[in-house]
């Protein structure tokens, strides 16, 4: 009986654990929010880069792209944080943001 309280314990600190604590805000005022353009690259899987993110004619690879965001040519205002340069395809590499913010524009 302790052996399965332990490990339903050790699960659950697991699944806690693995949750980020930033919290996407996709509704709202967005006062410091850069305009940009989602392009889609084409299918990660047949070495196309998904869904990207042109600020300014500079492509950043999204890390977590709400889906409902997830449209060609969709205009939106959002603010980001740039991470690490990250491949895609076979041979392109772009910077890779995390999204703040995000909200569709007119």
């Amino acid at each position: 009986m302790r052996i399965i309280l332990f490990t339903l314990f050790a699960f659950g600190l697991s699944v806690m654990a693995c949750k980020g604590s930033e919290t996407l805000i996709t509704e709202g005022s967005c006062d410091d929010c850069r305009d940009a353009v989602i392009r889609d690259f084409g299918d990660p899987a047949l070495d196309g880069c998904g869904f990207v993110v042109d600020v300014d004619s500079k492509i950043y690879m999204p890390k977590n792209l709400p889906e409902a965001y997830q449209v060609d040519a969709m205009k939106v205002a959002l603010t980001y944080q740039v991470q690490d340069s990250t491949r895609c395809g076979m041979v392109q590499f772009y910077p890779a943001i995390t999204i703040q913010e995000i909200r569709k524009r007119q």
